[in-house]
């Protein structure tokens, strides 16, 4: 069972929104005026045509033959965006895409063709072109079938434009809102992400350890004091180093181990291939906090958390299993506030591509699963 990255009822992730659905009204004035001045080049050859042998044709005929024509092809770009939409040219079936959509633009260019040829007839009728003058203009299907592939070609154009220009807004988007989370996240650390109630039980821990262990309360305020130095001092970059991130989640873990005792078991599998990744800073250890949190923190006996790190078909992948009650079932009740911090941040990095879930494991216990593209320091 796959729930929501959180403890508690939460609306699942936006689907991504089409070309279709997020063209400006400038864009769509821009397709217009690009479709109409296309159009109007002809005008000029329409009229040399219909005045050919002195025949008694005027510009208003050839302008109603136009606009008659362009209203016949402007349906072309809503069925070939949804369709080139449906099938990107990213990933691993970029070929597959990529011939589904040449199979799209010709069955739309033989039906184009011969709506465009019908409404040039029923022009020629409705404005008085003789039909031995449309033939003229319009000698036989290949020629129709010409222009028509010239629509075609021009809409799948405006497709990749309109996409490229959408790529790019996001992008400029994602990275300011990547700017704002990573800033966010710095000066929060301690207030949402370590939460106050942990420095308390650390503090109280370290205050009697100083009496009866002196040796064990000075390694617990070194890892505290480093934590704490990382925590605040994490600069604004995209990514840093795994092995700056692992550093980071060892001093916390020490700190838990000092707390729990021999409650705590943790373990760890980190694939060599993906010691070399960069990943975005304070990434695990609201994952790891979580699992002690909801799966370990208020229970009698030993708790295992384990985590895995593994390179995957050039993606990252990240576990945090504990044995906990599973999501929904721990006594306390937390607000989300750190793993909605990590699904902001990786969407802001990464957009769709990246995946953050949290599930149930069937022998009981939860799992934080977090997919997002590799990339090598």
């Amino acid at each position: 069972m796959t729930l929501p990255l959180e403890y508690g009822p939460n609306a699942a992730p936006a689907r991504p929104r089409t070309v279709l659905s997020r063209i400006s009204q400038g864009e769509l004035l821009t397709l217009l005026a690009v479709g109409i001045f296309a159009e109007l080049l002809t005008v000029g050859w329409i009229v040399a045509v219909l005045n050919r042998d002195n025949s008694p044709y005027s510009w208003q005929q050839a302008f109603g033959l136009v606009a008659v024509d362009f209203v016949s092809l402007a349906w072309l770009p809503v069925p070939l965006f949804a369709w080139y939409d449906r099938f990107p040219l990213g990933g691993a079936k970029h070929v597959r895409h990529a011939v589904l959509r040449a199979l799209a633009a010709a069955l739309l260019l033989f039906v184009s063709s011969s709506i465009s040829t019908m409404a040039l007839r029923f022009a020629g009728d409705a404005f008085g072109v003789r039909p031995e003058v449309l033939a003229v203009m319009a000698p036989g299907y290949p020629e129709q079938l010409f222009w028509a592939a010239c629509a075609v070609f021009g809409v799948s154009i405006a497709y990749l434009v309109l996409r490229r220009l959408h790529g790019a807004r996001d992008l400029e988007q994602r990275n300011a809102e990547l700017q704002r989370l990573t800033l966010e996240a710095r000066l929060n650390a301690l207030a949402a992400e370590l939460q106050p109630h942990f420095l308390f039980n650390a503090l109280n821990n370290l205050a009697e350890l100083v009496h009866h262990d002196p040796a064990r309360a000075e390694a617990m305020l070194l890892h505290l004091s480093s934590l704490l130095q990382a925590t605040l001092t994490t600069s604004r970059q995209r990514t840093v180093p795994l092995a700056e991130e692992l550093q980071l989640l060892d001093d916390y873990l020490a700190i838990q181990r000092m707390r729990f005792d021999d409650r705590l078991q943790v373990t760890s599998h980190i694939e060599t291939s993906v010691m070399t990744a960069r990943i975005p800073p304070m990434l695990l250890q609201p994952l790891v906090e979580n699992a002690v949190v909801h799966g370990i923190e208020g229970r009698v006996g030993a708790s295992q958390l384990h985590i895995t790190i593994r390179a995957n078909a050039g993606m990252v992948e990240v576990e945090v299993d504990d044995d906990g009650p599973g999501p929904g079932g721990s006594a306390h009740r937390g607000t989300g506030t750190g793993l909605r911090n990590v699904r902001g941040r990786l969407a802001a990095l990464y957009g769709e591509v990246a995946t953050a879930d949290l599930m149930t494991l069937p022998g009981g216990g939860a799992r934080a699963v977090l997919r997002f593209p590799m990339e090598n320091a």
